[in-house]
C-alpha cells in the first residue's frame, strides 16, 4: 500500500513540474558580474580552482571541496545575506585556463536548477578578466528570486573583489 502511495505521489509531482515547465509560472534569471584582475590568467585559474582554498579567501563561497573534473560532485557552503547555504552541485564543465561551470538543483530541473559559470579570459600575459555568472530555471525561481537577488549579487561582487585581491597578492609575492 505504501508503496503504491509513494508511486502515485511521484507521478502527481512529475504532472505537476511538466505542467509548471510548460506554464508562465516558470522562470529563468540570470545574474552576471565581471573584474578584471591584474595577473597572469594562469595565476588567477589556479586561485579559483583550489577548491580546498576558498575558506582562506572567499567570502561568499567561504567552504568547498571535491575534484574539479567534468561531472565530479563537489560540496560548496555559501553565505548569502545571513543565512550559510551547503549544496552538492556537479561539475558540467572544465575547460583548463577558461572555464568552470556547475550545475546545483532543488528536487529536479523543472523545480530550481542553477548553473554557475566562470569565464576566465586572459587580456595579455599580465591581465585577467573574469566574467561569474549564475542562470537560474524552475518554478521556485519565483518565489526564491525576490528574496535572495540582492544578497547573490553582493555575495558574487565580494568573491570577485577577493579572487582579485589573491591573485595579485600572488603575482606580487613571486616578484
Amino acid at each position: 500500500m505504501r508503496v503504491r502511495l509513494v508511486f502515485v505521489l511521484i507521478v502527481l509531482l512529475a504532472l505537476a513540474g511538466i505542467f509548471f515547465w510548460h506554464s508562465p509560472y516558470h522562470q529563468v534569471r540570470s545574474m552576471v558580474t565581471v573584474v578584471d584582475i591584474n595577473a597572469p590568467g594562469d595565476r588567477v585559474w589556479q586561485v579559483l580552482t583550489d577548491l580546498n582554498g576558498y575558506r582562506d579567501w572567499n567570502p561568499f563561497l567561504t567552504s568547498a571541496s571535491g575534484v574539479v573534473a567534468p561531472g565530479g560532485r563537489i560540496t560548496i557552503s555559501a553565505k548569502v545575506g545571513n543565512r550559510t547555504i551547503t549544496f552538492h552541485p556537479r561539475i558540467s564543465a572544465v575547460e583548463p585556463g577558461k572555464k568552470l561551470a556547475w550545475v546545483g538543483r532543488l528536487l529536479s530541473p523543472e523545480f530550481f536548477e542553477g548553473e554557475h559559470q566562470f569565464e576566465v579570459i586572459e587580456v595579455d600575459q599580465s591581465r585577467t578578466r573574469v566574467i561569474q555568472s549564475e542562470h537560474f530555471k524552475g518554478v521556485l525561481v519565483a518565489a526564491l528570486w525576490g528574496r535572495s537577488s540582492a544578497a547573490l549579487l553582493e555575495g558574487f561582487r565580494a568573491m570577485n573583489e577577493a579572487l582579485k585581491r589573491r591573485s595579485e597578492t600572488m603575482v606580487a609575492n613571486q616578484r
